[in-house]
């Protein structure tokens, strides 16, 4: 496909990464996506601790979790070590993510997930949305030493 590159890009990989990163959570006008995923296919090591990527899935596109922005490519390893990981959320709620689900009743759950540090230190599921944000909400009030 493209000469420049190591690989070659999958049919329809550009189309199909830059929907998953909208998905999950990427907010960039779409002429910084495109130079963003123009730029991911092109980095040949992580931006934040030099790592060299060995194929096309070794990299990631990280950005901010609470305002969507973009802000490196970086290895699988350091986009799981950043302090905001698991905080995006598809409900609106922070913490708080729908899980569809075939073994649910209704088909979907929802699961509340709190990382510090690393170390997941709240995660449990309800079946409604009022009930996680309830214990989102008091886990938070019984713990404020997390979050400063």
């Amino acid at each position: 496909m493209d000469e420049d590159l190591p690989f070659e890009l999958p049919k329809r990989h550009k189309s199909y990464t830059i929907y998953n990163w909208k998905k999950n959570g990427l907010k960039e006008n779409e002429e910084t996506i495109v130079e963003i995923y123009e730029g991911s296919i092109r980095t040949s090591n992580c931006e934040l601790c030099g790592k060299a990527f060995t194929n096309l899935k070794d990299r990631h596109m990280d950005h901010c979790h609470e305002t969507g922005k973009f802000r490196n490519i970086v290895c699988n390893k350091c986009n799981h070590h950043k302090s905001d990981i698991k905080i995006n959320s598809n409900t609106g709620e922070r913490y708080i993510s729908k899980i569809i689900s075939k073994k649910s009743k209704k088909g979907f759950y929802y699961r509340i997930q709190i990382y510090r540090n690393d170390k997941k230190v709240l995660c449990k599921t309800t079946l409604t949305l009022e009930e996680a944000i309830e214990i989102r909400d008091k886990f938070l009030a019984e713990h404020p030493e997390l979050f400063t």
